[in-house]
This record gives structure tokens, C-alpha cells and sequence, in this order.
């Protein structure tokens, strides 16, 4: 009978210790760049100077991390070009706000604080995630350009670990901004035959933003979407200042050239093919090596892909720095 006993015991052990090997495993897999994420996480703390032994981030949170940007990263509010009415709302609303409560000013309310959400609604390409990059290099803050995409993680429970790691590593690196781009389809409106994992974590999200609306600390939440009427009317109560971001019309459009003052026309033609590329990079590895039965297929891919102002401005920009180094580095090789 001890014999009996002693061979099941072995054999749940056993079953258990492979249980947690496999766990292990399936974590590691899931997570193949979690070293990659630490090794950053290591060299932010360094940059934050925030001091290893007083400040903890779990695993959930050094995954956060891998998607933070350090606020000289961003954009000059000064080198968006058709949008000079919503940046000079911007400036009054969240930027001076901020730079007070950076400098420590002793203001007389709450109500001189900035929003902690914010909505961009508009077509798509007209400069949202720009505008966010902006704000925060104007404050000195960080970037969070979070992937809502991950809060629909494969395991359960892992959503709602994700979903608190955001504001609990965001309030440990503040002032930061949080950005979620396309709020619409994750935080849309609820519906009853809604996944429960789904609905738990947007009443989780909503209970989180709440400890920052209640509190004095330098964490905003701004939402970009060309779909306001799907987000969720409870998330919506969360971003009081909403702003359309339309597209530039032909004043805009042309102080948009005017920072092109130094191209030629080749220059010019150069910067739009290179903009057009970085669009079609994300699917020709997809078209190419298909069957060529497909081409019809492949063809209407290609016509359904939009060249967006944001992708001009972001290739201009690494045009200019391109044509800078080749400058610098003629100069080098003549010395």
C-alpha cells in the first residue's frame, strides 16, 4: 500500500514539476525578446537615474518599458506644419500647465492643472502621432507609444497585469505621456455579448486612469482615432479635451512646402518615393514569393495603401539628416 502511495506522489510530482517547465517555457516563447527588454530597461534606468535599489519593475513592466521613448526623441511642435490652431490650443492647455507644475508653481486650483486625457480625432495621416511626440519633447516628458494589441494577450490574466503595469511604470518615469493610437478598438463602446476579458479589463483600464485623475501627478493619456463615435462613452468622460485634427487645407499645405525651402525638385521627388516605400514595406513581404494567380489580389493591396502626411514629414526629416552627414563627413575627408 506505502508503495502505492509513494508512486502516486512521484508521479504528481513529476506531473507538476513538467507543468511548471512547460509555463516556463510557453512564457519564454511568448516573450522572446524579454532579455532584449531588460538590457534596455537596465540602460533606462541609467538615463532616468533612477536608482535600482529604491525603484522595482517587474516583468510586466519591463515589458512596458521596450516601447517608452525618451523625450528628445520626438518632433519640434515648431515643424508640424497645418495645424498652427489645434498646437496653439495644445500649448494653452496641456504644455503651459505642465511647465508650472514642473517649476513647482503654486497654483491657486486644480483647475489650473492640465487634462490627464486627451483625444486627436480625425482622418487618418494628418499628423495625431506627431502631435503627441510633440507635446511630450515640449515638456521634457517621456513617450509611451503603447500597442494596445497587447492587452488581447494569449493567456488569461496577463491583460490585466499588462493593463496595470502601463500606469504603474508610467507613474515611476513621470512626467510621461501615454499614447494610444486607434483607442477605438480596444476601448470601444461596451456591448453585452462583449468577452469578458474584454470588459474586464476596460473596467481595470478606467479604475487605473482614475487614480491619476484624482491625484497631482504628470501622466496624460492621449487617444488618436478616426472613429470617435465608437469609443467608449465612460472612456470619453476620461478625455475631456478633444480636439479634430482635419486635414491642412491649401494655406496649411503650403507651409508644409515651405520647409522644404533647401530641396530641388529632385530632392523633392526623392523624399515622396522614399515616403512610398516605407508605406509599401509593411506588405511586399507578403506580395512577394505569392502565387502569381494572385496577382488581381495583390494588385488591389497595393491601390488600398495611402501615402499619409506623417509618413512625408518622417522621411524629410531623415532625408535632411542623411544629406547633413554626407555634408559633414566631405568635410571630414577634405581635413
Amino acid at each position: 500500500m506505502s508503495t502505492i502511495i509513494v508512486n502516486s506522489v512521484c508521479t504528481i510530482a513529476s506531473a507538476a514539476l513538467a507543468a511548471f517547465i512547460l509555463t516556463r517555457a510557453l512564457k519564454r516563447l511568448k516573450n522572446p525578446d524579454l532579455e532584449a527588454a531588460k538590457k534596455r530597461m537596465a540602460d533606462l534606468m541609467k538615463l532616468l537615474k533612477l536608482d535600482p535599489k529604491k525603484v522595482k519593475l517587474n516583468s510586466y513592466e519591463v515589458r512596458i518599458a521596450t516601447m517608452i521613448s525618451m523625450a528628445n526623441e520626438g518632433i519640434d511642435i515648431d515643424e508640424i506644419g497645418g495645424c498652427a490652431a489645434i498646437l496653439d490650443q495644445l500649448q494653452e492647455n496641456i504644455i503651459f500647465p505642465l511647465r508650472l507644475m514642473a517649476a513647482k508653481v503654486i497654483v491657486p486650483s486644480s483647475l489650473y492643472t492640465p487634462p490627464k486625457g486627451v483625444l486627436l480625432h480625425g482622418p487618418p495621416g494628418c499628423g495625431k502621432t506627431l502631435i503627441a511626440r510633440a507635446i511630450a519633447k515640449k515638456v521634457d516628458a517621456f513617450f509611451i507609444n503603447f500597442d494596445i494589441a497587447v492587452l488581447n494577450d494569449m493567456f488569461y490574466g496577463e491583460t490585466a497585469k499588462l493593463t496595470k503595469a502601463l500606469f504603474t511604470f508610467s507613474e515611476k518615469v513621470q512626467p510621461c505621456v501615454i499614447f494610444i493610437d486607434e483607442i477605438d478598438s480596444v476601448l470601444r463602446t461596451r456591448q453585452h455579448f462583449d468577452h469578458e476579458v474584454s470588459a474586464i479589463m476596460k473596467t481595470q483600464f478606467m479604475a487605473l486612469w482614475d487614480g491619476f485623475l484624482n491625484s497631482d501627478s504628470t501622466v496624460i493619456v492621449i487617444g488618436a482615432t478616426n472613429r470617435p463615435q465608437d469609443v467608449d462613452e465612460a472612456i470619453m468622460r476620461r478625455l475631456p479635451l478633444r480636439m479634430h485634427v482635419p486635414k491642412p487645407d491649401l494655406a496649411a499645405r503650403e507651409h508644409i512646402l515651405r520647409e522644404t525651402s533647401s530641396l530641388s525638385g529632385s530632392d523633392l521627388k526623392e523624399v515622396v518615393r522614399l515616403a512610398c516605400l516605407s508605406r509599401y514595406r509593411s506588405v511586399i513581404q507578403d506580395l512577394v514569393g505569392n502565387n502569381p494567380s494572385e496577382q488581381q489580389l495583390q494588385e488591389q493591396r497595393i491601390a488600398e495603401i495611402t501615402l499619409s502626411h506623417d509618413d512625408v514629414i518622417r522621411t524629410l526629416n531623415d532625408f535632411k539628416i542623411r544629406t547633413m552627414e554626407t555634408i559633414a563627413a566631405n568635410f571630414i575627408s577634405l581635413d
